[in-house]
């Protein structure tokens, strides 16, 4: 009998401490969550600035030293749509899924999850200067921008709907 309780006993604060360490775990903005969820994430992240809302961007974005950051959002409190990371300024870096310090900056704003998923990911096709990567979780958009490199994270569903739209953008005028 004494023996059972004990079990109990372990099993209950075993059970409770992985409660509790899932309630307080950081939360890893990423499209389809909320712009709340990303701009709480975001004070957490030292190495992102603080975001701003600007109704012409449609969304928050910021800048700290070379590395500017967005957040696509359809409304002040949507749900986000896509995030952007470009590096400006430092030739080192590529978002390409070989340069070692790309993935590295990737890991170091969300989680080793994410940077191994666009790592893994497939190159579905280049069109202009985009290159579209299907990554198991997320899908990817990776650019050499003016002065810089840029990578997009915007939801696996919404991947062939951007590889569409970038193909019409070729031969028609589209705002960006």
């Amino acid at each position: 009998m004494l023996e059972s309780n004990k079990f109990n006993l372990i099993y209950s604060a075993a059970i409770s401490a992985l409660a509790l360490s899932l309630a307080i775990a950081p939360a890893h903005a990423l499209p389809g969550q909320s712009i709340k969820t990303v701009l709480t994430w975001a004070k957490t992240k030292p190495q992102l600035p603080a975001l701003v809302y600007s109704s012409e961007a449609r969304g928050y974005n910021g800048t700290k030293k070379n590395l500017y950051f967005y957040v696509a959002v359809p409304s002040q409190n949507g749900t986000v749509t896509k995030e952007g990371i470009t590096v400006s300024g430092d030739s080192s870096i590529k978002f390409t899924k070989k340069n070692a310090k790309a993935v590295k900056l990737v890991q170091d704003i969300y989680t080793a999850n994410i940077s191994n998923d666009f790592q893994k990911s497939k190159l579905l096709t280049t069109v202009g200067r985009d290159q579209f990567y299907q990554g198991q979780k997320y899908g990817y958009i990776a650019a050499e921008v003016e002065g810089g490199t840029n990578l997009q994270i915007i939801k696996l569903n919404d991947l062939q709907g951007a590889i569409k739209n970038a193909k019409f953008c070729q031969t028609n005028q589209c705002d960006i």
